[in-house]
């Protein structure tokens, strides 16, 4: 069975990812990783390179029931330190694609930290979120569901190797998913320092349009360069310093004559370009170290015209996968924006054992009978638009506020009659209707209660309580908050309060912000998780007795007000888990901070209320009510 790609493709998708899991010690950053994997992956998703390896952690290897890597399996491999470099040069430039990317992240970054070696990337993407946003039809979003949902077989669970192939397949189909929707991709560039957040989620905004993307580099790697013989197909070349040519027409000669461009400097580097080798930059330190050739730009460019044939890689880049037992079968997707040459990805692997899924299966374009609506509007039409969006879920429809392909009603609202969004939901089979036509459309036919698809979980209104299952032991929760990604003015922060019996912070650790994004034990953790989301996770059963409410808040970071962000909409959910209750908060207009919600102890068990509560006053004002000290 196989997939066609796209014809087009969305010109601001990063050009190559690296798909990452690890396998460590325990969940804490201060525990070690025991083993790592790698898949490198172009801007289409297909496998470019692999890259795996055991680590020596110099403790002992902790779950084993879990990763099944004993302390005699570990023992000669190597440590950290001795990988970092061969590890980096698949991560640099690229983005991170994890399953639970915070996690893979923290590991990664505080093994480098250790060594105080720079973290060589910049932005990642969680395949939960991806799934998220794509509303996949699945009961909850854990790897092995993920799998199931596109039929794709996993061998060994928390295999490190293993787990990055599966998810290299899942992330390529959810790529394509996302690309023919036209949906922007959930990507965040957290800071590796207090401090760095502002500036990381800026470079995040302003994706790489017109970087080249690095060419899959199918030869064999020769070795350090000799002068004699001069560059061969497949040797590793990088760069260092200003040039005088643009550094990106360089690298895109090395790539088109078959070198593969680093980003970093190891033993494995044929060769470092640099027209200043004593700039004692990082890179030539390394190369120093390494006994790496260093050559200047102009000798580069001469010798990058005469590039000797290199010896083809065997299972670099794989050929089409082959067909299903139905035969082949395409999948047609509306056309973006990028025109990128045509190709067949295969969505089959017989040597793996994996099936794409089914045209009829859920994936395939199955809507729930719930209806799905999103409101456009104009800016200067944020009470109408408040206004339509209660009548829609006075309804019973779900109220979406950004578009998805799931979406199949927008109620386009007269400022917003050239907003782009409305081609786009017409392309994958929206209907787009005025105020007056949605409404005769839902007098004619009411929305029917959902019977398949997704679950009908439920809209939790302004000042609404549900108990969580789970008694005194609910386990570990999610608060999502999300915005329209084309929205605010300005950043939103979302931040969250651990308060005692006389509703005051304890201390100032019990205030998680985006400078102080844990409370010590990580039993509350806020992350991004996409250019306008974030994600607070809270391990309730852990809390200490004397923290009565864990309050999470939203605030409007510079001179803005809520009227410029639109709704929030609010996604409870244990753990790895679709949608336990939503909520849609949308009354805020002059307020520049907005409390969200409330997870409290009642009795023995654990409740959570949807606030909307508004405050003219800034975040430091909030804080302050709540005990911080904010000197």
């Amino acid at each position: 069975m196989t997939v066609t790609s796209l014809a087009t493709w969305p010109v601001d998708y990063p050009s190559d990812y690296a798909v990452v899991d690890v396998e460590t010690t325990g969940l804490r950053s201060s525990d070690r990783i025991v083993s790592v994997a790698v898949e490198v992956l172009d801007r289409h998703g297909t496998v470019t390179d692999r890259w795996s390896t055991l680590v020596d952690p110099g403790r002992d290897p902790g779950p084993v029931h879990i990763h099944g890597l004993t302390a005699e399996r570990l023992a000669g491999a190597p440590t950290f330190d001795r990988v970092a470099e061969d590890l980096a040069e698949y991560l640099t430039g690229r983005v991170l694609v994890a399953h639970n990317a915070p996690f893979d992240w923290q590991m990664l970054t505080s093994e480098y930290r250790r060594l105080g070696t720079a973290w060589p990337m910049e932005r990642r993407l969680c395949t939960m979120a991806l799934a998220r946003h794509l509303e996949l039809p699945v009961g909850d979003y854990r790897l092995a569901t993920l799998a199931e949902h596109y039929r794709v077989r996993q061998l060994r669970a928390h295999d490190a190797v293993d787990d990055v192939r599966v998810l290299s397949e899942i992330f390529r189909y959810g790529l394509h998913e996302a690309a023919g929707a036209g949906l922007p991709l959930p990507l965040t560039a957290p800071g590796d320092e207090p401090g760095q957040r502002r500036a990381a989620v800026a470079r995040g905004r302003n994706a790489e349009r017109g970087t080249p993307a690095k060419a899959p580099c199918p030869w064999v790697n020769p070795g350090r360069l000799d002068l004699g013989v001069g560059l061969v197909q497949g040797m590793r070349v990088a760069f260092t310093g200003a040039t005088e040519r643009p550094r990106e027409g360089l690298e895109l000669r090395a790539s088109e004559a078959g070198l593969y461009v680093t980003g970093s400097v190891s033993g494995r580097t044929s060769v470092l370009v640099t027209n200043h080798p004593r700039s004692g930059s990082g890179k030539n330190r390394r190369a120093a170290q390494a006994g790496t050739p260093v050559i200047d730009e102009a000798t580069f460019v001469e010798l990058v015209a005469r590039v000797r044939p290199g010896t083809a890689r065997v299972g670099v880049v794989p050929a089409p996968r082959g067909e299903g037992a139905n035969g082949p079968v395409e999948v047609v997707v509306p056309e973006r924006a990028e025109a990128v040459p045509a190709e067949v990805v295969a969505a089959s692997d017989s040597a793996r054992g994996t099936t794409a899924p089914a045209p009829d299966s859920p994936r395939a374009g199955a809507r729930a009978a719930v209806r799905q609506v999103l409101v456009l509007q104009g800016r200067d039409e944020h009470l109408d638009g408040g206004r339509v969006r209660q009548l829609v879920l006075e309804s019973g429809a779900r109220l979406r506020i950004n578009l998805t392909s799931t979406v199949d009603t927008v109620v386009v609202l007269p400022g917003a009659a050239a907003d782009p969004r409305i081609a786009r939901a017409e392309g994958f089979g929206a209907v787009c209707l005025t105020e007056a036509e949605w409404s005769a459309s839902v007098s004619a036919t009411p929305t029917a209660p959902a019977t398949s698809g997704r679950p009908d979980t439920g809209h939790l209104p302004r000042g609404g309580t549900v108990e969580l299952p789970g008694g005194a032991n609910p386990g570990r929760w999610t608060l999502n908050a999300s915005w329209a990604w084309d929205r605010p003015d300005e950043e939103i922060d979302i931040v969250a309060f651990l308060l005692d019996e006389h509703e005051r912070v304890r201390g100032d650790a019990d205030f998680v912000f985006w400078n102080q994004p844990a409370t010590p034990l990580d039993l509350v953790v806020l992350d991004a998780s996409g250019p306008a989301e974030q994600t607070v996770t809270l391990e309730l059963d852990a809390l200490p007795r004397d923290v009565r409410r864990v309050v999470i808040a939203a605030a409007v970071d510079g001179t803005s007000t809520f009227d410029a962000v639109g709704p929030i909409e609010l996604d409870v959910a244990p753990f790895q888990g679709t949608a336990f209750r939503r909520s849609v908060l949308d009354a805020a207009t002059v307020e520049r901070v907005l409390l969200l919600g409330t997870f409290y102890r009642l009795g023995t068990g654990w409740k959570f209320r949807t606030e909307g509560q508004g405050y003219e006053f800034d975040l430091a004002g909030l804080a302050a009510s709540f005990g911080v000290d904010i000197a």
